[in-house]
């Protein structure tokens, strides 16, 4: 009890049990955070194990409180709090990015919470489906999984490392890359996405790429732009697409896809058509 002693004659240390109680995080909150690098304590005794923290943590540990109630990741709030030491201007804009982010977010949310609204009401609603015939066509793919905010960088690396490979084998692409959704990317799963880029030719399989003759048939077609394409607001759209099928007697086929008419890398708008294959019916 020496050491508990010694801390108790000089008020800026704090134990876990104090600092938690001035801030409302929890011990086990403490422990993630100090593991994370987040809020480390400042002080470990070595005979008992007490963490120590300083007064002038405190008003660390508050933010983190705020930025975690607020759910934001850690990643993100540990971004902020490195800046904050640093560059209290840079954690700002950092701070303010996370709220346009969440704004984004809630209005993506809106979006789906409407859509499923409609399999509750069952209302009739319009929709600018529209439907095409693919030919059987040769194209290059690759497998890769990923999680929904990597998508866009994967996307653009793995179409990029295609348009290379093709060009080294003298093949040309004959229409925009795709994906095709083998399972789903959400925040519960991470695919697997095949990416695919429509080409002139065959070739051997090489650097993990499959190259091969895709089947073509009956494609529901339904074209988005810009916010429409953020996720989780185009799971409205998948939805969209895959009840116009059905609501026309007919049955999806395979996985749905993508067509990525730009990179989502762009400055510019990010330009898809999400693409279901179905049989047995149309419009």
């Amino acid at each position: 009890m020496a050491e508990a002693e010694h801390v108790t004659e000089h008020e800026e240390w704090m134990t876990a049990g104090r600092f938690g109680a001035e801030t409302l995080l929890s011990a086990k909150a403490l422990r993630i955070y100090a593991e994370r690098g987040l809020l480390q304590p400042r002080r470990i005794d070595e005979s008992t194990g007490y963490r120590y923290y300083s007064a002038d943590q405190v008003p660390t540990g508050w933010l983190i409180a705020l930025l975690r109630s607020a759910d934001l990741s850690l990643d993100r709030i540990a971004a902020i709090i490195e800046a904050a030491d640093t560059d209290p201007v840079a954690a700002v804009t950092l701070l303010d990015d996370a709220i346009d982010a969440m704004y984004r977010r809630n209005e993506s949310n809106a979006v789906v919470l409407a859509r499923a609204r409609l399999h509750l009401t069952k209302e009739n609603h319009m929709s600018t489906v529209e439907t095409a015939i693919e030919a059987d066509r040769p194209v290059m793919s690759v497998m890769r999984r990923m999680a929904p905010h990597e998508m866009d960088e994967v996307i653009h690396t793995e179409v990029g490392r295609l348009r290379d490979l093709a060009t080294r084998h003298g093949l040309c692409p004959t229409g925009d890359a795709f994906g095709v959704f083998h399972a789903p990317v959400t925040d519960d799963s991470d695919g697997p996405l095949e990416i695919v880029l429509p080409v002139d030719g065959l070739i051997d399989e090489t650097d993990g790429v499959r190259s091969y003759r895709m089947t073509g048939g009956q494609v529901a077609l339904r074209h988005a732009e810009g916010r429409e394409t953020d996720f989780p607001e185009i799971l409205a759209l998948y939805d969209e697409v895959h009840a116009w099928i059905t609501d026309a007697g007919a049955t999806p086929v395979g996985p749905p896809r993508e067509i990525w008419h730009n990179s989502p890398r762009d400055d510019e708008d990010l330009r898809l058509t999400v693409a279901w294959p179905f049989a047995d019916g149309g419009r």
